[in-house]
């Protein structure tokens, strides 16, 4: 692939984006996504010592997934 055709392409995926949001179709709804609940809270009580991309995570344990029962 050269270096216009990766222009090229580019060029195009950037005309796509800039396209305006398209109106919700009928019935369709948004969902909340808070607590977004994706991992099991870790720690003694306190916030959460889970790491995640680098950051911990520090949010109270009733914001968390439920452990499976064993």
């Amino acid at each position: 692939m050269t270096s216009d055709d990766l222009i090229s392409r580019i060029t195009r995926l950037e005309a796509q984006l800039a396209q305006p949001t398209p109106a919700p179709m009928g019935g369709q709804v948004s969902i909340p996504l808070d607590p977004i609940r994706h991992h099991v809270y870790t720690g003694d009580g306190g916030p959460c010592t889970t790491e995640l991309f680098g950051q911990q995570c520090a949010e109270p344990a009733d914001r968390h997934e439920r452990p499976h029962p064993a």
